[in-house]
């Protein structure tokens, strides 16, 4: 496939059909949102997450056949943790700021960390975190630099963490890591 998105997303099938409780970290414009409404069963939990209301009426409006199983969050990532109460199957962040919107408002290196590592604490045994980083703006070039350097840490008897980049894009076009949690938890 082409698309690092729809490479992302489809890495997310196994665990979708059986999840209970996924986060959408950055709704934007609720296309992420809505694919995890559509693959998860009716039961399941879906927290969407963004600092922008306009974000989250858009996510509103696309997913309103979903909105029984969709806590609709206006409120930064970086409270994951303090939100979501239980183990995580899915957790989704598509960062940048929100196309068509004002490219000023943006995710930020520091919050997309505290949520990264909220989300990646959470994570049940099996359970999947997609990070699409676009490295094209400045704050998102911080942010895939951050990426990079704090998930090559993450411990080898814990997560399997992958990267699928288009080799032959430019440097600055988005790619997806992948992040599954194979083992206990001790600390991230």
């Amino acid at each position: 496939m082409s698309n690092v998105l729809e490479q992302g997303r489809f890495s997310l099938l196994r665990v979708l059909g059986k999840a209970r409780l996924v986060v959408d970290a950055t709704a934007g414009n609720g296309k992420d949102t809505l694919f995890l409404a559509e693959h998860t069963p009716p039961e399941a939990h879906i927290y969407a997450f963004d600092i922008q209301k306009e974000a989250i009426q858009k996510t509103r409006a696309v997913t309103a056949a979903y909105a029984e199983k969709i806590h609709y969050l206006v409120c930064g990532h970086e409270f994951l943790g303090q939100i979501v109460p239980e183990e995580i199957d899915v957790a989704v962040f598509n960062l940048g700021y929100l196309p068509g919107a004002d490219h000023g408002i943006t995710t930020r290196t520091e919050t997309t960390r505290r949520a990264a590592a909220a989300a990646l604490t959470r994570l049940r045994v099996h359970g999947i975190c997609l990070i699409t980083v676009y490295p094209g703006h400045p704050e998102g070039s911080a942010e895939a630099d951050m990426l990079a350097g704090y998930l090559s840490r993450l411990p080898v008897h814990e997560f399997t963490v992958g990267c699928y980049q288009l080799m032959n894009h430019k440097k600055t076009a988005p790619y997806v890591y992948l992040i599954e949690r194979t083992g206990r938890r001790c600390s991230v």
